[in-house]
């Protein structure tokens, strides 16, 4: 890069501009070899491209690859025998289709192995629409097929790997890293014990990080498909980013700094700013990358000294008898910060010695972490699955009895408008279907004009590469961080795939066009009553499923029940999805000031969450009064899986009656009284102050937990779901 001029080398630095040209490159090189090797249609290497570009680690491609190639040979066999063996039994092929169909689209979207069920899904209806009218040539459509992906595959991974791979193992160590150093940021900035507050405002970005770690996470499962020593090591890598997420938690409760006329800051705050600035220059060394033995030892050293001088000051102040004097909410504070401190140390050393492991026997026992995919297809892609078989039965009715041009083109666009329209990161889901007809019709006749104008040109090898080239760059550029394709691009994707992809040594013929414009419209329409018509997917009932399940999971934690990682990895992602789907709830589906209302109300949910997440059971409580503590925590929890499950029946339109917050605020000051009594009988038995204060700390948390679920029960009262959660208009 240093022979090129400034402004070209820091746009070729840019991964997007680098990402669009490898796009383009794997595109035109896919569509070249099919035509040098004489198949029949390069489209489907180009189409391959498409699928095989959007996962952008080697390993991730590598695996895509394998799926798409296993799920392409599987479809095409289950194609050929469908149409060969019952295209005769219109009732029995039309089901067994819809069944094959359907099935694959609802498993695409259970996240394990999805391309080999999507390409199974998509091979199947390529072979049985192009072979429905002569059955007994089915195969060769099969055989076909699986000749052009298996180019698009070869292509793809020698430009992934060859032109500024990307590799998943080497971001995720990066990223880990970045998110140490993020974590200690939030914890500095975060509300604490030293005399000098700094901006707060960590709390806030801490309750981040679970999308995050979900992130790494992902990089994980990429990375354990490009190595063997990466993966020997997963276990290991998995756990570090359950500490990242414990550190965010832990910082996530500190909320409220503790009172400058608090004695704990007079007599103790230089102390506890010494502990806040070792933990923030342990978690420094971490983000660096370069922690050695013999930095860790000196952190882990200096540590011990800054925690053992924070109880020497505690152990001064109660042989001058200040301890006991401070009022309980003062103690229950300062607690809350003590725990978290104590529980940020805990996984800066969890950390030391996992990485220490790290250096030892890298071809060591693997241990691979469990998978976060549901074992089964959720709800929504049920119903997407259902959805899609019925619109390919339609489908192929309608193209078997009117022949519509464009007939195999009708039937593709139709399932895959179907089944990717609703999941479409822009949020809006089935809603304006029907809305983006007149603008997309429009511009797929200005497309078609413009080919019907240019086709002589497509003749030449040099116009079509550079068009095709042109139109695949910026496809790439604008979906390096889409991270989905939108309703555009998937027409884009067919407009490409339909007639740049076409034998280029002939200009593109005019029932071509004909038959791109004709099928994708009436796929348009199909697709669009479908979606309207069944189980439509509204922003504001997609909003509503996900307030249901969040607070579902809040109140498995507070229960704690034991879930499996896929459930515990959606508490990440739900705030996210309801982001994307809230612009679309303005008037005049929702009322003025809905949406701002409803995105405070899930970031208290998410504060209930990240709360949630420390373990409670950590509690340590003298024997002689934890039957009675034990009472005590059970009553407010019980309040709070009260207050969750009425919030949850009021999105699910059958509301209770909420928790009343003069018996949350009394089962609090019980707990206070019994913390307080319990704090002085610890102090009275010479127990070690930074004890009490924990048990103070975990105390406080119930407090925060309590003070969220009222501020929740207020903002869902705020809410006026009956003006917009029955909507169901075209």
């Amino acid at each position: 890069m240093s022979g090129l001029p400034g402004w070209l080398s820091g746009a070729v630095a840019d991964p997007a501009v680098r990402y669009g040209i490898k796009f383009g490159l794997a595109g035109v090189a896919a569509v070249f070899v099919s035509l040098v090797l004489r198949l029949d249609t390069p489209g489907w290497a180009l189409f391959t491209v498409f699928v095989l570009m959007t996962a952008q680690f080697v390993g991730a491609i590598a695996e895509k690859s394998v799926y798409r190639l296993a799920g392409t040979i599987v479809g095409g066999v289950v194609g050929y025998l469908l149409t060969g063996s019952l295209e005769q039994e219109p009732i029995l092929y039309l089901t067994s289709l819809g069944l094959v169909i359907g099935g694959s689209t609802a498993l695409f979207g259970q996240s394990r192995y999805p391309y080999a069920f999507f390409l199974c899904g998509m091979t199947t209806l390529v072979v049985s629409s192009n072979g429905m009218n002569d059955p007994a040539t089915s195969w060769e459509f099969m055989i076909s097929r699986i000749e052009e992906i298996f180019i698009g595959i070869v292509v793809v991974l020698l430009v992934q790997s060859l032109l500024w791979p990307r590799y998943a193992r080497e971001e995720f160590l990066a990223s880990l890293h970045a998110a140490f150093g993020d974590l200690r940021t939030c914890f500095l900035e975060a509300p604490g014990l030293q005399p000098d507050e700094a901006p707060s405002g960590g709390a806030l970005r801490a309750q981040d990080f679970p999308a995050r770690i979900t992130a790494l996470r992902q990089l994980i499962e990429f990375g354990s498909r490009e190595s063997h020593f990466f993966r020997a090591k997963l276990h290991i890598y998995y756990e570090l980013t359950a500490c990242l997420g414990k550190i965010a938690y832990a910082i996530g409760t500190l909320r409220e700094a503790v009172r400058e006329d608090s004695p704990y800051r007079v007599h103790a705050g230089r102390q506890a700013q010494a502990v806040q600035v070792a933990l923030g220059d342990a978690l420094a060394d971490l983000e660096t990358g370069d922690s050695t033995p013999a930095s860790r030892q000196r952190i882990a050293a200096r540590l011990a000294s800054s925690f053992q001088d924070l109880d020497d000051a505690f152990m001064d102040m109660r042989a001058r008898n200040l301890v006991k004097s401070i009022p309980a909410g003062q103690a229950m504070n300062l607690g809350l910060h003590v725990l978290a401190l104590d529980e940020i140390r805990a996984q800066v050393e969890r950390a030391h010695a996992l990485i220490a492991q790290l250096g030892a026997d890298p071809l060591g026992e693997e241990k691979r972490p469990v998978s976060a995919a549901p074992p089964f297809p959720p709800p929504f892609w049920i119903r997407t699955g259902i959805k899609s078989g019925l619109a390919v039965m339609v489908a192929m009715l309608i193209a078997n009895w009117l022949n519509p041009p464009g007939a195999p083109m009708f039937i593709l666009g139709t399932w895959l408008f179907t089944a990717l329209n609703a999941a479409s990161p822009g949020g809006q889901g089935d809603h304006r279907a029907f809305h983006l007809i007149p603008g997309i019709v429009a511009g797929l006749a200005a497309v078609s004009m413009a080919l019907l104008a240019l086709s002589p040109m497509l003749s030449s090898y040099a116009v079509m590469n550079t068009i095709l080239f042109v139109w695949l760059f910026l496809w790439g550029y604008h979906s390096f961080t889409t991270r989905g394709m939108t309703i555009p691009m998937q027409l884009s994707m067919l407009v490409v795939v339909s007639i740049l992809g076409l034998n280029g040594q002939h200009p593109v013929p005019f029932q071509a066009i004909v038959n791109f414009f004709f099928g994708l419209v009436l796929a348009l329409v199909a697709s669009s009553l479908l979606q309207r018509l069944i189980w439509p997917s509204l922003p504001q009932w997609e909003t509503r499923d996900r307030f249901v399940e969040m607070i579902g999971i809040c109140r498995k934690l507070l229960a704690r029940e034991e879930m499996p990682l896929w459930i515990k990895t959606r508490l990440a992602m739900i705030p996210g999805e309801v982001g994307a789907r809230l612009p679309h709830l303005t008037p005049p589906i929702c009322p003025e000031g809905e949406t701002a209302r409803l995105a405070a109300l899930m970031q208290t949910l998410v504060n209930m969450g990240g709360n949630l997440s420390v373990s409670l059971d950590r509690m340590k409580i003298p024997e002689d009064r934890a039957k009675e503590g034990q009472s005590r925590l059970k009553a407010i929890e019980s309040l709070l899986s009260a207050g969750l499950e009425t919030i949850q029946g009021g999105f699910e339109q059958h509301p209770g009656r909420p928790v009343e917050p003069d018996a949350v605020q009394a089962a609090l000051q019980s707990l206070r009284e019994w913390i307080a009594a319990t704090r002085l009988e610890m102090l009275a038995q010479n127990c070690a102050p930074l004890e009490s204060a924990r048990l103070s700390g975990f105390g406080e948390r119930y407090v925060l937990l309590a003070g969220d679920l009222l501020e929740a029960q207020r903002q869902f009262a705020a809410l006026r779901l009956s003006l917009y959660m029955g909507d169901f208009s075209l």
